[in-house]
């Protein structure tokens, strides 16, 4: 028997030829050895695991790229025609799924539409399409990730950051190539729960953790590197975070104040903002380094310029058109709007800076677009070209904004703004 029996050779980095039996029938493989012996024929199959007991049978093509050659000694009699019938319907590409927008226009028509739903979603491949073998279909595709409990989200080059306090980590999700990965499930940086994430320009993650009570960082890589929190003061409870010229400022609930910690040389606590704010529970700057804070007991929203000095307010509890009830994250639009998650109304609030409310989004109703239970907010300037397809033709995109909620039959909203093309 030879000693490539029963495995699997991988693609020749040369010409490959079929030989009849009794002969050599391959050359040598990139391992540097005999690739088919004597009495042995190569098959193109998809790639398989070396358990998939498959019997090669005579083949006149060279495999593409994306296959395995397989050496197995002919078989004979009528099992050579049942396993020629098999391979013979084998595809070697891979099947495609594709996504397809949930469109809901906000205003509704005849109004010129401003903003559009374009999908909700709770698991990764719900929004971004991906490529199954015909193996995978055979064997089942893997589970795609999924949320189950998200609040705070950020979206940071093709990837979304989304934490989850159901299962205590921080999901960053590939847009792009639909590849995933979790942060914060090792022993030193254990999320308890997670409520706000933010990404500095180096792709460095901060996660704001109100069970821990600090701020827990990891490197680009996702490894665990510190934590921050004020010295002497427990409870902190961080429930917000923004990034503002190299520093990290933090919603502390418990201490209503906005603290600031330089990033980089240790995260040194550095003088924050001087006024006292009703349990700020949102923050949000902006490129010009402005910074909008919401508070949620005084159902207010407050602005200050780059150096802290407030600059504007509004917003005031109640149920009229302009009110708010219990405003959650906030998120700054490169055109200057600022948008509210505000779970007791169950819309996302649009107001201008100078507090004009512009639009609401979503709403209670569990109807495409619906956001029951809104809490993060989160723009993105473009978003990759997978995703990007889903608007419409007749609508101009001129940024994305993702909503996650807490609860609802979908938890992430993808909403485009822009307008009529």
């Amino acid at each position: 028997m030879n000693r490539r029996d029963h495995k699997l050779c991988r693609p020749f980095p040369h010409r490959v030829w079929h030989g009849g039996g009794g002969t050599d029938a391959c050359g040598t493989d990139a391992c540097g050895i005999d690739a088919c012996g004597t009495g042995f024929q190569p098959v193109t199959v998809p790639p398989v695991s070396n358990r998939w007991n498959v019997a090669a049978v005579s083949t006149s093509s060279v495999a593409p790229a994306s296959s395995r050659w397989v050496c197995y000694r002919f078989p004979t009699g009528g099992t050579t025609l049942l396993i020629a019938l098999i391979l013979s319907i084998v595809p070697t590409g891979c099947a495609t799924h594709r996504i397809t927008a949930d469109i809901s226009y906000f205003p509704q028509p005849p109004a010129a539409a401003h903003a559009i739903h374009l999908k909700s979603f709770n698991s990764l491949h719900d929004l971004v399409p991906r490529s199954l073998s015909f193996i995978e279909i055979l064997k089942g595709a893997p589970p795609s990730p999924f949320v189950q409990t998200p609040t705070g989200i950020e979206y940071h080059d093709g990837h979304l950051y989304i934490c989850d306090t159901g299962m205590g980590v921080v999901h960053v999700w590939n847009l792009a190539d639909g590849s995933a990965t979790r942060i914060g499930t090792d022993r030193q940086g254990h999320l308890g729960k997670p409520v706000d994430v933010a990404v500095d320009s180096s792709g460095r993650v901060f996660v704001a953790d109100t069970v821990r009570g600090e701020v827990v960082c990891f490197d680009q890589a996702g490894r665990f590197s510190r934590t921050i929190k004020p010295p002497n003061d427990d409870p902190y409870r961080p429930v917000a975070l923004a990034i503002q010229s190299g520093d990290l400022l933090v919603a502390n609930l418990a201490g209503h104040r906005i603290d600031r910690f330089a990033i980089e040389g240790g995260a040194q606590a550095k003088t924050g903002f001087t006024e006292a704010f009703d349990y700020p529970t949102g923050i949000a700057t902006d490129a010009t380094g402005q910074v909008v804070v919401a508070e949620m007991l005084a159902a207010r929203v407050r602005l200050f310029d780059s150096t802290g000095q407030q600059t504007a307010a509004f917003g005031r509890p109640g149920d009229r058109y302009g009110d708010l009830g219990k405003p959650k994250h906030v998120a700054l639009g490169p055109d200057g709007s600022i948008f509210i998650a505000d779970p007791e109304f169950a819309h996302v609030h649009i107001f201008d800076r100078a507090g004009k409310l512009l639009m609401l989004l979503g709403g209670p109703d569990q109807t495409i677009g619906a956001t029951p239970m809104p809490f993060g907010v989160a723009i993105a300037g473009d978003i990759p070209d997978p995703i990007a397809h889903l608007v419409p033709d007749d609508f101009r995109a001129d940024y994305f904004l993702f909503v996650t909620n807490t609860l609802g039959a979908n938890r992430i909203n993808l909403f485009a703004i822009g307008g009529p093309r």
